[in-house]
């Protein structure tokens, strides 16, 4: 007669077994496949240009070449920076740099920056960084033209007023307009399973309806409840 412990041995084994045909075969969450089974790439994209036109933060990264210190060329380095998506071409992080930050210094010698930016917490959310979705914008710093300036600090001061103080104009004559041309996209949208993680492809995303797609997900709490869920029937009987 089968103890008990066997029995429960056998309908774990079986339990996940169940759940694992509930998901894809592959994981990949760094590779050229994704994982998607509720929201399509192109769901994803319109996603993504909204997270980042709604955020106006994330942190630039450039690789530190040896001018700033030898012992540390080669090394990825990255600061928070403000940026605004749609002052003139919607999707292009326009951002207002100093020539003395070290992701500038860095892009003099290798112009490859990445943008990375995540969902911040709203007024009375709580943010959950593993659930919430973020993007990360490789590409390009581009210098803006002369005559695109005056626009570019109307657009930027509207959605960051504080940089008034270091406007080119305003005494600092040391920082300067930037256009980031957006050459590949990584997005997570949450856990695997439930959102899209892959690649998006640049003309996608330029091509996304801002605002008119709506996320898999319901709120933080509730999907953060779902995969706790998960979790304790994969392990209760371990």
């Amino acid at each position: 007669m089968l103890s008990l412990r066997t029995l429960a041995v056998a309908f774990s084994l079986a339990l996940l077994s169940t759940t694992a045909l509930a998901l894809p075969a592959t994981a990949p969450c760094h590779g050229e496949k994704v994982v998607a089974m509720e929201e399509t790439r192109e769901q994803a994209a319109g996603l993504a240009r909204n997270l980042v036109k709604n955020t106006g933060v994330g942190t630039l990264m450039s690789i530190m070449n040896a001018s700033q210190k030898s012992a540390v060329e080669g090394y990825p380095f990255g600061s928070m920076d403000y940026y605004v998506d749609d002052c003139q071409d919607g999707g292009k992080p326009l951002m207002l740099l100093s020539h003395l930050q070290i992701n500038i210094q860095n892009a003099r010698s290798a112009n490859h920056i990445s943008l990375a930016i995540r969902k911040l917490p709203g007024p009375g959310e709580r943010g959950n960084p593993m659930v919430d979705p973020r993007v990360t914008l490789m590409g390009r710093l581009v210098p803006v033209d002369a005559d695109k300036e005056k626009k570019a600090e109307e657009c930027f001061v509207a959605k960051h007023p504080e940089a008034k103080w270091w406007l080119p104009g305003a005494g600092f004559h040391d920082f300067k307009w930037y256009n980031m041309e957006i050459e590949e996209i990584y997005y997570i949208g949450g856990f695997g399973g439930i959102h899209y993680i892959g690649w998006i492809p640049t003309d996608t995303y330029y091509n996304a309806e801002v605002n008119a797609i709506k996320s898999a997900r319901v709120t933080v709490e509730e999907e953060s409840e779902s995969l706790g869920s998960l979790f304790r029937q994969q392990t209760m009987f371990a």
